[in-house]
């Protein structure tokens, strides 16, 4: 048998852990709404997207409906690339 934990009983249990971390959210969705309008004001298209990016056309369409988030290797290439990202993604458009 093994011995007793110690640390049992000590720190935060399951749902405490997802409750600290409920403010956190707020912040993807508003990132998620601002590079869906990226998508949009950036490519007539998403095909267009998708052959930008070098992803598949479902996740060109993810990004325009606000469905999921890039990689950081698809946000710094758009930085690079969409003359509008400054605009959009700080909020300015």
């Amino acid at each position: 048998m093994s011995p007793p934990n110690v640390f049992e009983g000590r720190g935060r249990g399951r749902s405490a852990a997802r409750r600290a971390h409920i403010h956190a959210r707020p912040d993807r969705d508003l990132f998620l709404r601002r590079w869906s309008l990226l998508m949009i004001a950036s490519f007539a298209r998403r095909e267009a997207c998708a052959e930008h990016f070098g992803v598949s056309f479902q996740t060109a369409c993810n990004w325009f409906d606000a469905f999921n988030s890039p990689y950081g290797h698809h946000v710094d290439f758009a930085q690079e690339t969409l003359p509008r990202y400054a605009e959009i993604m700080r909020g300015r458009a």
